[in-house]
């Protein structure tokens, strides 16, 4: 039960990882697509016999392995989004003509939500696969063999590794791995001690605009249960702090809490009489935390705030009507501006069973495509290696997959500075900030956190 727990509470520090905003100024320079470098590959096939140029590459076929956490009997498909996601992916790919004159292959490999399977997994896809796309594995901390792994020479070049989740300071950091979504944390970093975070204005300029520069004051709920997830929220409170909104408290909460386990903490937004509230646990705590604070008859609160974990249809379907005003934030287009983006469209036409991890495994699975298409593009089909692969992902410094993300610095490991804020109104997620579809908020600007996050817990 104990690492349930843990579970839910790693999962809150990922989700609110993604959420983060990144710190130095990304090249403006537009960045090939796989879209834009089309003719180049198509070219090239007609003239190149096909080579097995790498591990993981057939003269037909590149195979890629997408390791995620699915058959634990803790959290059963807890991460199948990814899985399903990179599947898709595959399929509209192919649907394309491939990539590097070849159809692409994907291999799942369940982590199990252990350390041990997580490191079999890894070392398994080095034996057969040129990557690993969509990875979303929350016990992954050692990334050695990754690293380490050798190419079809023999040399230790390592294998890629595009990430939806980077739990711990060993992937964040690793020179091979990439989320579609980079965590705003400073590398090279221990896993513990002072740390800087970057993080973007964009949601607090937004609050103290509509509320007022000085009529935010409240609570922030900390995920206590590991100092991981700890270390998640306490940068962003901090961050918080420092763009105007003051704290009049702050506290811990267990992944395991129930309902009743809230109480202290709405009678401290009642006490305090407190505007704003922020849970930074996952989608379930934030409901227990708005039904205690219903039940208690809460009302000053103009702020409920959540990061990236709270777009979830599970938080309006079991929070109700206790959970309208919620806000949360987002790194991609949400799933209501259909129609207004190709590559949300294709997103959800290949994909049936869309979900927040899902989008972020499309992303990687499209930031691959366009490093595959970028060595092509310079050394011909049979230049794919990973090591050539790996000095690809290194160049896209602008990416946004096609309007999918805001601009991204994805081998520079930042984040945009650019979100999207949603807020549940009548039982649905409306855009509040920008209301446009297909836009995202890009006027804020970044600011540095720097503190040792587990000592800065007050809770």
């Amino acid at each position: 039960m104990k690492r349930l727990g843990w579970i839910g509470a790693l999962l809150a520090t990922v989700l609110i990882a993604s959420a983060c905003g990144g710190g130095k100024t990304i090249s403006t320079a537009p960045t090939p697509t796989s879209a834009n470098v089309a003719a180049t590959t198509s070219d090239a096939c007609k003239t190149t016999t096909l080579q097995s140029s790498d591990v993981g590459v057939t003269p037909t076929t590149i195979t890629v392995t997408v390791i995620a956490d699915t058959g634990s009997p803790l959290r059963p498909g807890l991460f199948q989004g990814s899985v399903d996601a990179i599947t898709a992916w595959a399929k509209y790919v192919n649907a394309s003509g491939g990539l590097a004159c070849r159809q692409v292959v994907v291999k799942s490999a369940d982590s199990k939500l252990t350390e041990n399977d997580a490191e079999n997994a890894v070392t398994t896809a080095c034996g057969d696969s040129l990557a690993m796309v969509g990875t979303t594995a929350l016990f992954l901390d050692n990334m050695k063999p990754a690293e380490q792994c050798k190419d079809k020479a023999g040399q230790a070049v390592g294998i890629p590794d595009l990430a939806v989740v980077q739990t711990y300071a060993a992937e964040q950091c690793s020179p091979i791995s990439f989320a579609a979504l980079p965590f705003g944390g400073s590398c090279p970093y221990s896993g513990s001690g002072v740390r800087t975070f970057r993080q973007s204005s964009v949601t607090e300029d937004y609050y103290l605009r509509k509320y007022g520069a000085n009529a935010l004051h409240g609570l922030f709920l900390v995920p206590n249960d590991l100092p991981s997830t700890i270390s998640a929220s306490t940068p962003l409170f901090a961050g918080d702090q420092q763009l105007g909104i003051k704290q009049d408290a702050q506290m811990g909460i267990s992944a395991l809490a129930t309902q009743p386990d809230y109480t202290p903490a709405v009678q401290a937004l009642k006490s305090d009489k407190s505007t704003f509230a922020r849970d930074g646990s996952d989608y379930v705590s934030n409901v227990f935390f708005r039904k205690e604070a219903q039940v208690q008859g809460v009302s000053t609160v103009k702020v409920w705030d959540c990061s990236l974990q709270c777009y979830d249809s599970r938080l309006i379907s079991t929070g109700g009507p206790a959970v309208e005003g919620q806000y949360t934030w987002l790194s991609f287009l949400p799933f209501e501006d259909k129609g207004h983006n190709a590559e949300l469209d294709n997103f959800l036409k290949y994909d049936t069973a869309p979900d927040g991890f899902g989008a972020q495994a499309w992303v990687a699975g499209q930031v691959f495509a366009t490093a595959v298409n970028s060595v092509v593009a310079k050394s011909g089909p049979n230049g794919l290696t990973r090591s050539a692969l790996l000095e690809a992902i290194h160049g896209i410094t602008n990416f946004d997959d096609n309007g999918f993300i805001a601009p991204t610095n994805i081998g520079g490991q930042v984040a945009s500075t650019c979100l999207i804020g949603m807020q549940v109104e009548n039982g649905k997620f409306v855009r509040v900030d920008p209301t446009t579809p297909g836009q995202f908020d890009c006027t804020g600007h970044a600011i540095s956190v720097t503190l040792d996050p587990v000592k800065a817990y007050k809770g």
